[in-house]
C-alpha cells in the first residue's frame, strides 16, 4: 500500500489524497455561506479499494466539525458514509434551498433533472401561478446578484435562496452543475 498523505486546498475548496506528487484522490465542496456542500468524491481507479474515498470524507468532515460548520452530502458516496456515521449525520445540515425556476427555461430543465426529488430543494415554478412570480420579483428587484442579468434584458433563473437568505444565481453555488454550453 502507498504511503498517501491528504492535504486540504481551501482555494480548491478540497481535500486532495496524494501519492508523492501525484494527486490520487480527491473530495469536493462548495461553501454558500452557512453550511459546506460536499459535491464530488473521486479516486484513481489504481488506488481503489485503500480506503482512501473514505478518508477523503473523513479529513473534510473533521475539518467541518472543528469549525462548526453543517455539511450537505450531495455526492452519493458522502451521502452513503453519513450514514454509517452518526458524528456526521448529526453534523448534515437540514436546510432547504428554494429554486425559483420554470420548466420551460433549458437552464432550470438542467437544473431540475439535478435536484430530481432532493429534500435539501424546494422547487418553485414562477410560471405556475403570480404569487410565485411576485415573490420572485420581489427578490429580483432587491438583490444586487440580479443586476448584470436585469442589464442584459434576462430574466434571472433559475436563481437559488438559501434560508440564511443569500442569493445566488449560480447552480454550482447550490453543490449542482450549470447546463453545459
Amino acid at each position: 500500500m502507498a504511503e498517501i498523505k491528504f492535504n486540504y486546498e481551501k482555494k480548491q475548496k478540497r481535500i486532495a489524497a496524494y501519492d508523492g506528487s501525484k494527486c490520487v484522490g480527491i473530495c469536493t465542496y462548495v461553501d454558500p455561506g452557512s453550511f459546506w456542500i460536499i459535491t464530488h468524491t473521486e479516486v484513481d481507479p489504481a488506488y481503489g479499494g485503500q480506503g482512501i474515498a473514505r478518508s477523503l470524507v473523513d479529513n473534510l468532515m473533521h475539518l467541518a466539525i472543528e469549525a462548526g460548520i453543517k455539511v450537505k452530502p450531495f455526492c452519493s458516496y458522502a451521502a452513503r458514509v453519513f450514514q454509517k456515521n452518526s458524528t456526521y449525520a448529526e453534523q448534515e445540515d437540514h436546510s432547504i434551498i428554494t429554486v425559483f425556476m420554470m420548466p420551460t427555461c433549458p437552464d432550470s430543465a438542467y437544473v431540475n433533472e439535478q435536484i430530481n426529488d432532493n429534500k435539501s430543494f424546494h422547487l418553485v415554478d414562477i410560471g405556475e401561478h403570480v404569487k410565485n412570480l411576485k415573490t420572485f420579483i420581489r427578490i429580483r428587484d432587491n438583490s444586487p446578484v440580479f443586476d448584470d442579468v436585469k442589464e442584459k434584458g434576462c430574466i434571472g433563473i433559475p436563481c437559488f435562496v438559501f434560508e440564511d437568505g443569500t442569493v445566488t444565481l449560480s447552480p454550482e453555488e447550490a453543490g449542482l452543475s450549470s447546463k453545459p454550453a
